[in-house]
């Protein structure tokens, strides 16, 4: 019963988080035309619990994840839920050497994770758009994303305590 109820409480950490994180990239720093949106917070966090709770992290809630996504942020629904779907699938060949190694590796490999999310978004939403799409937006949210994503690393890994060892209660 402890398990179901612990496993009840990941997914319901998994889906605010993502949620929560989703309506944060909503949010636009600055005012008018030169404002700069948030980093997409949303595809750091898939990125962390598909790497680190990938049984949480299945790929019908990634199809949800990127559907609210393209719905909350106002893209073309679709374009940015495949590039994500598609980003997962590369994702999970690179998955069992990630999960062991240091922060900085971590964060390379999402770094590699966000460029084919956002290129890949952006090519389909050129498509749709019948012509380029201008690709200085998507640069600097990639990159602001990617700046992202050891805070992002480091607070849910405390949350979830990964990565620590059990303190020992010793008698002298």
């Amino acid at each position: 019963m402890k398990a179901f109820w612990l496993s009840t409480l990941t997914f319901a950490l998994v889906l605010a988080s993502c949620f929560l994180a989703i309506l944060l990239s909503h949010v636009a720093l600055g005012v008018g035309p030169v404002s700069t949106p948030w980093p997409r917070l949303g595809i750091g966090l898939v990125f962390f619990w598909r790497l680190h709770r990938p049984g949480t992290m299945t790929m019908p809630l990634v199809l949800v994840m990127g559907l609210v996504q393209d719905l909350v942020l106002g893209s073309i629904p679709g374009a940015g839920t495949l590039a994500l779907l598609v980003s997962v699938l590369l994702l999970d060949r690179m998955m069992p050497s990630l999960r062991t190694m240091p922060l900085p590796w971590r964060w390379a490999g999402f770094g590699v994770f966000a460029v084919m999310t956002f290129a890949l978004e952006w090519v389909l939403t050129s498509i749709a758009y019948l012509s380029f799409q201008p690709f200085d937006l998507v640069l600097v949210q990639g990159a602001m994303t990617f700046l992202c994503y050891p805070p992002i690393s480091i607070s849910m890994r405390q949350v979830l305590r990964i990565g620590r060892t059990p303190r020992r209660n010793f008698q002298g």
